[in-house]
């Protein structure tokens, strides 16, 4: 038997033994499938839960007033995130909720004040983000961008003339969407934001100053739509 011959014959062995190999492989081991689509935009809508790390420093006629902070409670809304993919990995998009109203209620030494007043905010987020794939149906990711305070009105409390100021933060997110075609999905995000902002009016007609950290954990979860 020539060299070239035993040569073919050693190929078609090792082909065989492979394809062989191959077939014994549980099916579970097999990768998950993907679920592929060239739809660029996406909507992810449900309900968002808005959890502050809120803190204050007060300060009455420009002097710092001693363990004086606010509370303000945690919130529910109904949330909407608008995207739009530019690569098949990296989408940019939009979030925003119903504006909810929130009590500021003071904390510390001026607990006794009560409700200090009154605003009704908008939420939103602007982000880039990059989403992993290899995963099947699947899909994580994570981004960041700027988050926007926006004040839509505020109600006097304990303080009068009350102004809460718009403001501007920053904004992680990491979540995932699960598939279930190339269109409708479910989702969970969860954006850690680092927002500030200044509260200013009158206490007994003295000029109060509060500079408030919120800090909001926001949870956003419900359905995915891409189109």
């Amino acid at each position: 038997m020539g060299n070239q011959t035993k040569l073919i014959l050693g190929l078609l062995a090792s082909c065989l033994t492979s394809g062989a190999i191959a077939a014994d492989v549980p099916a579970s081991y097999a990768p998950p499938p993907a679920v592929t689509t060239s739809l660029p935009f996406f909507v992810h809508i449900g309900p968002g839960g808005i959890f502050l790390n809120e803190s204050a420093k007060v300060s009455l006629l420009g002097a710092g007033v001693p363990g004086a902070s606010v509370r303000v409670a945690s919130q529910l809304t109904a949330a909407v995130e608008v995207g739009y993919f530019i690569t098949p990995e990296i989408a940019v998009s939009a979030t925003g909720g119903f504006p909810p109203t929130v009590d500021f209620m003071g904390r510390g030494t001026v607990a006794g004040l009560g409700r200090l007043g009154t605003a009704t905010y908008g939420p939103a987020v602007l982000t880039a983000s990059y989403h992993f794939k290899g995963f099947g149906k699947f899909q994580p990711y994570v981004g960041a961008g700027p988050t926007f305070l926006i004040i839509f009105g505020q109600k006097d409390g304990a303080l009068t003339n009350l102004k809460v100021n718009n403001s501007v933060g920053f904004a992680g997110q990491i979540g995932a969407n699960y598939m279930f075609d190339e269109k409708w999905g479910m989702f969970v995000d969860v954006k850690k934001a680092y927002l500030r902002t200044t509260a200013t009016g009158l206490l007994g007609g003295a000029a109060t100053k509060s500079d408030v950290k919120l800090d909001p954990l926001v949870v956003h979860t419900g359905l995915t739509y891409r189109f």
